[in-house]
């Protein structure tokens, strides 16, 4: 029987990890081993809680899991779902990323599409993930529902902290309240962070009292790419 080949280095797949996807060896570089901040999920230099900027202003989430920051080869697996719509990728990367989250909340939350890219996409990322992840952590509900969003966000790279905030408050609303105190919102990618943080804001406002992120990947400050 021939062997699979990895989809990072190229070579034969000798000693299976349960899917046909990567090799032992390039299996790491999905989980970047860099110290992060728990709080906000960006590197830093040394090992350590939590960073300064979170200790001065902290987000209104309490952690953020991520596999590692948004490149190659995260970026690459997560644009080959998205764009291609190669779902079968993500089920593994679910399943590493439910391995760093050390009290798993009880209910997960999505974020939402508009309805007409959702139909073009023919999928929700975030819904899918949600799904993956609640066959490998104790959750007892998902909900794909809380949130509404009433249009597309303009990019948000060049806007400053509180343009970006003003941005997605705009975009959101709350539709529905979960009935449980931990909560944790599940996004692909966390890029600024704004969309994460008006979210939380939103669930806050109803009661919620423990919100944590759990994504694929965290894009890095510019002065980090």
């Amino acid at each position: 029987m021939i062997a699979s080949l990895c989809h990072i280095c190229g070579l034969p797949i000798e000693q299976p990890l349960g899917h046909n996807l990567w090799c032992h060896h390039c299996e790491p570089l999905l989980m970047q081993s860099t110290p992060r901040c728990a709080r906000c999920g960006l590197e830093m230099l040394t090992s350590a809680v939590t960073c300064g900027h979170c200790l001065l202003s902290p987000p209104p989430w309490q952690r953020l899991y991520c596999l590692g920051d948004y490149r190659y080869p995260l970026s690459s697996f997560i644009r080959q779902i998205k764009q291609h719509k190669r779902v079968w990728l993500l089920a593994p990367l679910a399943q590493m990323l439910s391995q760093t989250v050390e009290q798993s909340a009880r209910t997960l939350v999505t974020v939402p599409m508009l309805h007409h890219r959702e139909l073009w996409r023919g999928f929700n990322l975030s819904e899918l993930l949600a799904h993956q992840l609640s066959q490998y952590l104790p959750v007892e509900r998902t909900y794909t529902k809380v949130f509404r969003k009433h249009r597309n966000t303009p990019t948000q790279k060049n806007l400053c902290r509180e343009a970006r905030l003003n941005n997605v408050r705009r975009a959101f609303s709350l539709r529905t309240a979960p009935d449980i105190n931990h909560v944790a919102i599940i996004d692909d990618v966390v890029t600024t962070g704004a969309t994460a943080c008006h979210l939380s804001e939103l669930l806050l406002d109803v009661g919620v009292e423990k919100i944590d992120i759990y994504c694929l990947c965290r894009t890095p400050k510019p002065s980090q790419k």
